[in-house]
């Protein structure tokens, strides 16, 4: 499976990770073993000891930030990037992605971002986004994108409109997509199908209501079906899938979150608010110029780290002149041209073309 471009699907992932699969898990901690626990030892005289015991499972009130990282273990490759904020006092969750062409410099020389992981792990994947959008960044999780299909099958999949029907086919790829406009339970390979939708075999004026060709309108989609997913599947009815979940994370996710965090965290599941979750596109150009880079609106983004992605504590330690470096490159940066479009996805005629060939991301 091609994961490349996955902007917003690790989201999905990360997203019923970190609490459908853990909000059982501290509901129970609170509500039973917590107080059961204390009855029983107060009537021995230790309750003083098993407050200790207990009190690292009790919820923190401090902001904090997660670098997500996506891709194929296998290649060891970070082909989506994400960072997200959770403020347990509001029960906001602020999240950006960061296009996996975002201009960065690393070891003197101009890369995409994706290139961090790629060539010195997760630290420098944290330190390179810390020192671009001067954030600290105190977790990491990354996670093979196989695991999406596995954990929409064992959530018993997600009811979902599909606006339009969707059809494309990539041989070089294997990549088939071919859903029905309507109201429907998505499986994982639908969801799957749904959230990688770029453009068509033939465009036609109601798919043109709905999608353009560009990653924005895909990624467009793509929130919308995050928001659904979260609204159906963050309660509690799903603890009995807890073990299946979790056996599915550990086998494919990596993170320096401790279980006992991850309880912490998933604590406040129960004070859930769709409408409490933000997702904030990063400031930038779209415009694609060889050698094909999104330019990072550098005093822009940070101005939204510091309002939205609050975080005392870091992973790593960033470079204070890594962090000028940056702004003094922004200062000095003036927007190209932007690209022609092409001509095979143009005919003011009818309104309809067809497109043919392989670009390795539908």
């Amino acid at each position: 499976m091609n994961s490349r471009k996955f902007y917003l699907v690790l989201t999905i992932i990360i997203t019923t990770v970190l609490f459908v699969s853990g909000s059982g898990m501290l509901y129970y901690i609170n509500n039973h073993l917590v107080t059961a626990s204390q009855d029983v030892f107060a009537s021995v005289g230790t309750s003083e000891a098993i407050n200790d015991i207990i009190e690292p499972l009790l919820q923190s009130k401090e902001p904090f930030n997660v670098l997500l990282l996506g891709g194929d273990k296998v290649s060891n490759s970070s082909d989506t990037m994400m960072l997200a904020n959770f403020d347990p006092e509001t029960f906001k969750i602020s999240i950006m992605s960061i296009p996996r062409d975002t201009r960065v410099f690393i070891k003197g020389k101009e890369r995409k971002i994706n290139f961090a992981y790629a060539s010195g792990g997760v630290d420098l994947a944290i330190q390179t986004v810390s020192e671009l959008l001067d954030v600290n960044i105190k977790y990491y999780a990354y996670v093979d994108t196989s695991a999406f299909r596995k954990i929409i099958d064992i959530l018993g999949g997600v009811d979902y409109y599909v606006p339009v029907n969707m059809d494309y086919d990539d041989p070089l790829q294997n990549l088939h997509i071919h859903l029905k406009k309507g109201q429907q339970t998505l499986n994982g390979s639908q969801a799957e199908q749904f959230v990688r939708f770029r453009k068509p075999n033939k465009w036609t004026k109601e798919l043109r209501q709905y999608y353009d060709g560009s990653d924005l309108k895909r990624n467009e989609a793509q929130q919308d079906f995050i928001r659904e997913l979260m609204r159906q599947k963050l309660n509690l009815q799903y603890l009995p899938k807890l073990t299946s979940v979790i056996n599915t994370v550990f086998e494919n996710v990596t993170t320096n979150f401790t279980l006992n965090e991850i309880v912490k965290m998933t604590g406040y599941v129960s004070k859930f608010k769709v409408e409490n979750v933000n997702f904030i596109p990063m400031p930038g150009t779209t415009y694609d110029v060889s050698p094909w880079y999104y330019i990072c609106d550098v005093p822009a983004t940070r101005q939204i780290m510091a309002e939205s992605f609050i975080c005392d504590d870091s992973f790593v330690t960033a470079d204070r002149d890594r962090k000028d470096f940056y702004l003094t490159k922004a200062a000095k940066y003036s927007p190209p041209k932007p690209a022609p479009k092409e001509e095979a996805e143009e005919n003011p005629s009818n309104g309809e073309t067809s497109i043919t060939g392989s670009d390795q991301d539908p």
